[in-house]
């Protein structure tokens, strides 16, 4: 009996673990896309580069695919 809680309380940690780094990655993404927005904010319009444009909107695309992957994990007991 042991050995199976054991073997089923295996998954969960690593669940648990893979969750908190997404939401560490998703803190981070999150960071990047206002510092970005600041900078672009604190630009004239005409002085705004299209690297910064087009890292912001990769910034997005990562914060959705990591917001997607959070809501897909099945949800845990507290």
């Amino acid at each position: 009996m042991f050995q199976t809680m054991e073997g089923n309380a295996r998954p969960h940690r690593i669940a648990e673990q893979t969750q908190a780094e997404l939401m560490r990655s998703l803190q981070a993404v999150s960071d990047n896309i206002m510092r970005l927005a600041g900078t672009l904010r604190a630009q004239p319009e005409s002085d705004r580069g299209a690297d910064d444009t087009a890292a912001i909107h990769q910034q997005n695309a990562i914060a959705q695919d990591l917001i997607a992957r959070l809501l897909a994990m099945p949800a845990s007991a507290v």
